[in-house]
């Protein structure tokens, strides 16, 4: 042993593995000064190669996220570059880097980090969404488990392995799983935790975990009890793991929510109960593994049973989950990578039929998921899609196959195999996923859901999106204004958007007040104070205003998903969305997180009815409120913001003023069919009508400005890629796209703050007719009526 404490190896005969002997005090060095190497002392090795892992994994993602390729699968891959076949054969790397003392460092901080990982999951996973599952959940998980491991059988038993059959009944039946932590990552790396199939694919994933974690628990029993020849040494085991987590269920767990009850609402937990629960968990986990079973169990169980979100979810993820996931995790992953033997992969004789009964078990799980769906009459595409979802490989099964390798259930060979085919399936699941599914694709009416193309005396079906109180009183002034009457009935969904923290699955869900004794939750209370307006409202107009509340809790990245989710199944005619900053009275624009904006732009973009954007302008301005201006353009966008301004001159209490503003030369394509409209909109309503000429584009904005002035309120069209001579330059300064042109000149700072402004886009997405855009004539409702698209039409 050399005086700089370097490691000397001696390779014991007996099958314990490997002795490590090394001088007793070297934890950190006295530096290059003293004549030490640092990188022979534990803690400088520790960090180096913690960093060097860090950087090489980073610099993999970078490079292969553009394939699509999850985060794990590029953490792999980037341990295989450090390993023997590329970076490792240098030898003075090699053994410095992965000396056996590093690896067995490495080893202790990945399986601490992964244990931390599982608790995390646990705390985020929302246990309650196996009970509303449907039967189509309900099938796929079960034939997905059941039908690959019996045709894995069958085909072991069709080759006479009759005496590798429970090997690879163990290969089977975890190949045949979808772990809900592989799952639940894969769809928020692909922003799909919102669609109809990510929802669905987390409730499949979330039953094949809790069979996973039972039939693991059942085997180790098993393995006790064949180990020690003692039938009673496993059923002790077993009832010390059911002791265990009756013991965490019904003493720890009201423990911790006890804790959590102190903290004050809105706030995150304090450092001492952090700290207790941290503890608690790491608890968890000691006595898991003296029981025999996997110390990770116990971590995640208590997670489980534990509620998610706020304050818990949300302190917990926000101190671990950058450190744990982004520093320590990769570890794992890597050294999964590191163990890999590519040489062995060659030799195909020795694998084949193991890499026989994996392909068999992925066709199974194919079919066991393609299968239900099919017979419940999910259309094909999306039968697959969620095949996919389900077949997706990652950290779960890299965790079998080291703990597999380490208790020499595998070979070497077998190992590499099995990491070859995580790599493989993982690696193409996900792209698959990515570049050919669009769940925005269902979000098309069969019909125009228009303001234009309605009847005034039908029901107005008004979807209304809220993401803090502050959008409440604009939109609920803007809803008074719209004529509720029992001639014109307003049916309103209110949906209060709210960002997913501390859960891994998103929810959209009808409001139902809990209880006071519950536990209290941000969103929850918030909803609370939002609703009570809007249900005010209902009992305003009491028979003629109907308000049915939601709640949607959702990555912002796909907040639109529930928006038009919500839209397209109650058929709602309009979106009131709020403008994602607030304009002040003095003009001034409040800042507001720009998650908002891509949520808006999304909508637009996506939409299966008219959207209305409102822009807030930030105090009432008492009767001037009910005094509406509607300038129109013309173009499908104009001609829908004044449909919206003749329903509102249907109030009494409202003045609605129509100003058309044209060229003094006939320039416009539509102006025709806008003469049209104009003119029916004007029998119809007690509107105000005026017209204004202008030269060009510098004319309509004075106009615009000085006439906006005498109003509380102005309504205009959106007019996203109409080229005209009357906003010609205008978008040249545009500061929000969104907007329009004509919005975005009234959102600015020298005239926002004046007037609230109503932004309208009617309709673009159509089934059969495409993108509707501002190149459909839509003058008159009777033309609808001929090709037989009547109010009553369900098929959307």
């Amino acid at each position: 042993m050399s005086a700089s404490g370097e490691v000397e190896l001696t390779i014991q005969a007996e099958g314990k593995g490997t002795i490590l002997c090394y001088r007793s005090v070297m934890s950190t060095s006295g530096g290059i000064w003293l004549g030490d190497n640092p990188l022979h002392f534990s803690l400088p090795l520790l960090l180096f190669q913690i960093t060097i892992i860090f950087l090489t994994t980073r610099l993999t993602h970078a490079i292969l996220r553009g394939l699509g390729l999850p985060l794990v699968i590029s953490q792999v891959i980037g341990g295989i570059i450090l390993g023997p076949y590329v970076i490792g054969r240098n030898k003075s790397f090699a053994r410095v880097m992965f000396s056996p003392k590093g690896r067995e460092q490495l080893n202790t901080i990945s399986f601490i980090s992964f244990m931390i990982f599982l608790f995390l999951v646990g705390i985020k996973t929302d246990a309650s969404i196996i009970k509303k599952s449907g039967k189509k959940a309900i099938g796929v998980a079960l034939i997905g488990i059941i039908l690959p491991v019996i045709l894995a059988m069958l085909v072991t038993l069709s080759f006479n392995f009759t005496d590798k059959l429970l090997f690879y009944f163990y290969i089977a039946s975890r190949a045949s799983i979808s772990s809900y932590t592989v799952v639940s990552c894969v769809l928020q790396e692909l922003n799909l935790l919102s669609s109809n199939l990510g929802r669905l694919a987390l409730s499949a994933s979330l039953m094949n975990e809790f069979f996973n974690y039972f039939s693991t628990a059942v085997l180790i029993c098993v393995s006790v009890a064949n180990q020690t020849q003692s039938p009673l040494l496993g059923i002790k085991s077993l009832a010390a793991l059911i002791i265990l987590l009756l013991f965490i269920t019904y003493i720890v767990r009201p423990g911790i929510i006890w804790m959590i009850r102190r903290t004050p609402e809105g706030r995150m937990l304090d450092e001492w109960t952090f700290l207790s629960i941290m503890f608690v968990a790491f608890a968890c986990g000691l006595l898991t593994e003296v029981i025999g079973h996997r110390a990770t169990m116990g971590p995640f169980y208590l997670g489980l049973i534990l509620p998610g979100g706020p304050p818990l979810g949300i302190t917990m993820v926000e101190r671990l989950e950058r450190l744990v996931c982004g520093v320590f995790l990769p570890v794992m992953m890597a050294i999964a990578g590191l163990r890999m033997d590519l040489g062995k992969l060659v030799e195909v004789g020795e694998w084949g039929m193991l890499e026989m009964i994996v392909l068999i078990c992925i066709a199974g799980k194919f079919i066991g998921v393609v299968s239900p769906c099919l017979y419940c009459r999910m259309p094909w595409r999306d039968a697959f899609f969620l095949s996919l979802m389900m077949n997706s490989k990652g950290i779960y099964e890299i965790d079998i196959a080291n703990v597999w390798l380490d208790s020499q259930i595998l070979n070497k060979r077998q190992h590499s195999m099995i990491l070859f085919n995580v790599l493989v399936f993982g690696g193409t699941t996900a792209p698959l996923l990515k570049f050919l599914y669009r769940p925005e694709d269902r979000f098309i009416a069969n019909k125009r859901r228009t303001l234009q193309h309605s009847n005034p005396s039908d029901e107005l079906r008004v979807l209304a999106c809220v993401h803090s109180q502050d959008h409440v009183n604009p939109i609920v002034s803007l809803l008074d204004l719209s004529t509720p009457s029992s001639d014109h009935p307003l049916c309103l969904y209110i949906l209060h958007l709210t960002p997913l923290a501390g859960r891994s699955a998103a929810l959209l869900l009808p409001y139902n007040k809990r209880p006071t004794s519950s536990l209290s939750s941000i969103f929850t209370t918030e909803s609370d104070h939002i609703f009570k307006a809007f249900l005010y409202l209902q009992q305003q107009f009491s028979g003629t205003v109907s308000v049915l509340p939601y709640v949607g809790i959702s990555p912002h990245a796909t907040m639109h998903d529930y928006v038009c989710t919500l839209a397209l199944d109650k058929k709602a005619t309009l979106i009131i969305l709020p403008f994602h900053r607030r304009i002040t009275i003095d003009g001034t624009v409040e800042a507001v997180a720009s998650t908002v904006q891509a949520v808006n732009i999304n909508v637009l973009r996506y939409a299966p009815c008219s959207v209305g954007m409102l822009v807030n302008q930030g105090e009432s301005k008492g009767l001037l409120a009910e005094k509406v201006v509607v300038f129109f353009l013309g173009g499908a966008d104009d001609r829908e913001a004044l449909a919206y301004g003749v329903r509102m001159g249907m109030n009494p209490r409202v003045e609605v003023v129509v100003v058309r503003i044209r060229l003094q030369r006939g320039w416009e394509m539509e102006e025709k069919v806008d003469d049209e409209v104009v003119e029916e909109f004007r029998r119809k309503g007690r509107v105000e009508y005026r017209e204004e000429v202008v030269r060009d584009s510098s004319g309509t904005a004075k106009v615009i400005k000085e006439m906006s002035k005498e109003f509380g309120l102005v309504v205009v069209g959106r007019r996203e890629g109409v080229v005209s001579a009357l906003t010609e330059g205008l978008d040249m300064w545009s500061e929000y796209p969104e907007l329009g042109a004509v919005g975005d000149m009234l959102a600015t700072s020298d005239l926002g703050g004046i007037v609230a402004t109503l932004v309208v886009q009617q309709q673009r997405r159509v089934g059969g007719h495409g993108n509707v855009g501002n190149n459909v004539s839509l003058g008159s409702r009777r033309m609808v009526k001929e090709r037989g698209e009547d109010d009553d039409d369900d098929d959307d």
